[in-house]
């Protein structure tokens, strides 16, 4: 019984096609903008995780940035909150690994026998390369020496050194670059990070700290310091021990607030859960709202066709079809176009988010087609059901004679 009904909804729904294609137009722009919606916020969700592994910001790595705030609160490069000098104390603690403070100067041109470049420059310390991630792959590293005595010397990014070297990086050792008013010996060439979205993470120069703040930043001050623990377990452990270590150092009274922060992946990755859940509080708004305006539209289309098709209905009464076999009929029908709809919706959202998978950050997942069902059933059941009963409801002697006459 139930696939016979099933079989007659679907038969004689496509002997309406204008009423059908009516249904299913509505459910399928709401799943469509459902599906791209979500997709697009899990793969910027990704992405930013990923982008955190990128900058060497894993689950061993704790960041102490100047200014106090909440964690993504914008900061001017002027903040003198953090010292060298906190960046030293730190290294005391048995289980920190390796202490990499950093200035971050302005973008600046790098200039190269007539070739010219825009690119972020970093004073940063020897220990950098080993807390962010980062391997030279021509050439050497930064080393004590440099920092000791102020040297000009850098490292390139990829993105850096073909710009300014194309198609020979190895001719840029040895040679000098101007930063600014100074030149620079290049020192040696940093290992391809790749792109994280829209940004170029070999697209930097690495200076000495120590040459930074007396060339750049005239001042002694850090933006930002990077701890590498010896046992990522306990993050949160080591987390608040190093903020209640600065706050010391900075004479802080307990009534005072912080004038930094100390910043772990973990805090990270729930600020982006959390702005995940809010976007899908949001979507779900949304949805329901455009959802309920495709149940309207369902339920009016299928009350259009109920008037329109009673003499079917008169005829398939009179034949011996109960009230109830008229209703589950109908109330098949809307929730099988409602379904299809659904699912229609999801492959042209898919689809869209696959041809546009190089432009924009997303993610394809289950998620979206187990809500599509959902919301398919759900609109179907809660729209067809009036509609349904109103068939059911049709007297089959005066639906035939009234479509006779």
């Amino acid at each position: 019984m139930f696939l016979n009904n099933i079989k007659l909804s679907l038969r004689d729904s496509l002997k309406h096609p204008l009423f059908t294609l009516l249904m299913m137009t509505g459910v399928v722009v709401s799943i469509f903008s459902m599906t791209t919606i979500v997709a697009v916020g899990d793969g910027t969700k990704a992405e930013i995780i990923n982008a955190l592994r990128g900058f060497g910001f894993g689950g061993d790595v704790l960041m102490v940035a100047a200014g106090g705030g909440r964690i993504f609160r914008h900061r001017p490069s002027a903040v003198k909150t953090l010292k060298p000098a906190d960046a030293e104390a730190l290294k005391q603690f048995p289980f920190v690994k390796a202490v990499a403070p950093r200035q971050g100067i302005r973008r600046y041109p790098v200039h190269f026998m007539g070739r010219s470049f825009k690119t972020r420059i970093l004073g940063v310390t020897p220990a950098y390369l080993e807390v962010s991630n980062f391997q030279v792959d021509m050439g050497r590293a930064m080393d004590g020496r440099d920092m000791r005595d102020h040297r000009k010397v850098c490292l390139l990014g990829r993105t850096v050194a073909e710009e300014l070297f194309p198609g020979n990086r190895a001719a840029a050792l040895g040679q000098f670059i101007q930063i600014g008013k100074f030149f620079f010996r290049i020192k040696g060439i940093l290992a391809e990070k790749g792109q994280l979205g829209r940004f170029d993470m070999d697209d930097r120069v690495l200076i000495p700290l120590s040459t930074a703040s007396v060339l750049f930043i005239r001042d002694t001050y850090v933006h930002a310091i990077s701890v590498k623990l010896r046992d990522a377990a306990k993050i949160g452990i080591y987390q608040e021990k190093v903020k209640a270590f600065i706050r010391k150092r900075h004479h802080l009274t307990p009534d005072q607030p912080d004038d930094f922060r100390v910043v772990s992946s973990v805090d990270v990755v729930q600020f982006v859960n959390r702005s995940s859940r809010e976007l899908t509080a949001l979507l779900i708004r949304i949805m329901i709202i455009s959802l309920l305006v495709s149940g309207i539209i369902i339920t009016n289309v299928m009350l259009a066709s109920v008037s329109e098709r009673r003499v079917e209905i008169g005829i398939k009464r009179a034949l011996g079809a109960s009230r109830r076999d008229i209703l589950v009929q109908f109330l098949f029908e809307a929730i099988w176009l409602s379904l299809i709809g659904s699912l229609a919706g999801v492959c042209a959202g898919a689809a869209t988010v696959y041809f546009l998978r190089n432009t924009i950050p997303a993610a394809i997942t289950l998620r979206p087609f187990l809500m599509a069902i959902g919301f398919g059933l759900l609109v179907g059941v809660v729209s067809g059901a009036f509609p349904a009963w109103r068939a059911g409801q049709v007297d089959p002697i005066r639906a035939i004679l009234g479509g006779r006459s």
